[in-house]
């Protein structure tokens, strides 16, 4: 081989072909291999994940008829769920309005917005509040609150007594107010709406309880216990309606024999419906009058006073004042539980009309040596706001329910085995119990 004027040899011609392929070899190693293909296996990559992508939204796509479907299905049903629990009151500023205490004698001392939290799926604004004034004043503001037709809870609530004056207290406690946007899902707003106060709120002993121009001196739940001396028993003086005459002072009927039930008035079936509760009369019921719409105005109206939908036992007015643990209260439901009728239910009709009821549930003393008990609960439109306990010997339990835009309310009792006891049977009663209108 000869390149110009120079020849080269057969050895030469070999050591340039090797030379050739060295070179030709680092080439593709540096090149191709450490940079061409990578970064083809890279686009490769990025090449299958938009595919991917690609069907996905094809699919998201082809399904988008029914997602839109599915979407305007759960907002129609977040709708009628948020109006059928009460949820009205939409935004701040509304609240802001609502919440101001409908009791003059009570003051806002702090009212300040915390920082908003995100509590999935919820915007939750914090409120933190400090109030001061009358116990009963405060006691009503936490159920003004509570009944609001908006998703709110309260906590860390903490009750001071001034020094030098029993009758008013300085209370803390931050409020939370759910922001209820379309995007919220049903399950949650329902899980965490308030069921109704369990416990009793009552006022610590010897502040003044005042409920619709009465005065009573002792807690609500505890009543004024009767004098304990024989023959003399003296009613207290019972919250009530506004302009109801307080219940005569009565001695409670002696103690009847555990089997002598009152008898039930007859009914035909498919008869013509009374509407009302039947009543004693001569240790018999009888069936009670025609139902007739409440007094107008803003007075309170008491539970007999409500058209009765449904009467399950039956429930029947007393013809005294329930004995409950030596307290007698005025205008009470009573029915007739043992072991061989456990059950028993009361609807009755509120047509939304009313805010919050008030009263007692227990057992009366003429069973006070029964062996039963009985589980007390209240649903509000088939949603369960209260569930308790009464036994005999106990104090009443004090209820104390909001129920904005409740239009039907059902009492449902049921007799159980309790501790030692001479009988089974036992007069569970609803004493007292009155509802608020609206305003």
């Amino acid at each position: 081989m000869k390149i110009g004027n120079y020849e080269l040899s057969r050895r030469e011609v070999r050591l340039l072909g090797i030379m050739a392929a060295v070179l030709l070899a680092f080439f593709f190693y540096h090149v191709v291999w450490g940079k061409q293909l990578p970064a083809y296996r890279e686009v490769r990559s990025r090449l299958l994940a938009d595919q991917a992508r690609l069907a996905a939204a094809q699919q998201a796509a082809a399904t988008a008829p029914s997602l839109t479907k599915n979407a305007e299905q759960a907002r129609a049903a977040w709708e009628a769920t948020r109006q059928r629990l009460g949820f009205t009151l939409q935004g701040t500023s509304a609240f802001l309005d609502a919440a101001q205490p409908r009791d003059p004698a009570l003051r806002i001392l702090v009212f300040k917005p915390l920082p908003v939290e995100k509590r999935d799926p919820f915007q939750v604004y914090p409120y933190e509040v400090t109030v001061s004034g009358p116990y009963p004043a405060l006691q009503d503001y936490i159920s003004q609150l509570e009944s609001l037709p908006a998703l709110t809870a309260i906590h860390n609530l903490k009750i001071l007594a001034r020094q030098g004056n029993a009758a008013t207290v300085e209370a803390s406690f931050i409020i939370d107010l759910y922001d209820l946007g379309e995007t919220v899902p049903v399950p949650a707003a329902v899980a965490l709406f308030p069921g109704g106060r369990a416990d009793s709120f009552a006022p610590p002993p010897g502040v003044a309880s005042p409920v619709g121009g009465g005065t009573v001196t002792a807690s609500p739940g505890q009543g004024v216990q009767v004098n304990s001396s024989q023959g003399s028993q003296q009613a207290p003086t019972k919250p009530g309606p506004a302009g109801s005459p307080p219940p005569a002072s009565s001695q409670p009927s002696a103690r009847t024999s555990p089997s002598a039930a009152p008898s039930q008035p007859a009914e035909e079936i498919g008869g013509t419906p009374a509407y009302t509760l039947p009543r004693q009369q001569g240790g018999r019921l009888v069936p009670g009058p025609a139902f007739t719409d409440p007094p107008a105005g803003n007075g309170d109206v008491w539970l007999d006073e409500l058209r009765v939908l449904r009467n399950v036992g039956p429930f029947f007015v007393l013809s005294r004042p329930a004995a409950l643990a030596g307290m007698n209260l005025g205008r009470s439901i009573g029915v007739n539980l043992s072991k061989g009728q456990t059950k028993a239910e009361l609807k009755v009709d509120l047509r939304g009309r009313y805010t919050r009821l008030q009263g007692y549930t227990g057992i009366d003393d003429s069973f006070a040596n029964s062996s039963g008990k009985v589980k007390v609960t209240i649903f509000a439109d088939g949603r369960q706001i209260y569930q308790g306990e009464i036994k005999p010997g106990d104090y009443p339990r004090y209820l104390e329910l909001p129920l904005f835009l409740v239009r039907q309310l059902t009492f449902s009792l049921e007799w159980q085995a309790g501790d030692t006891g001479s009988y089974d049977q036992l007069l569970a009663t609803l004493a007292s119990i009155h509802f608020s209108r609206q305003p």
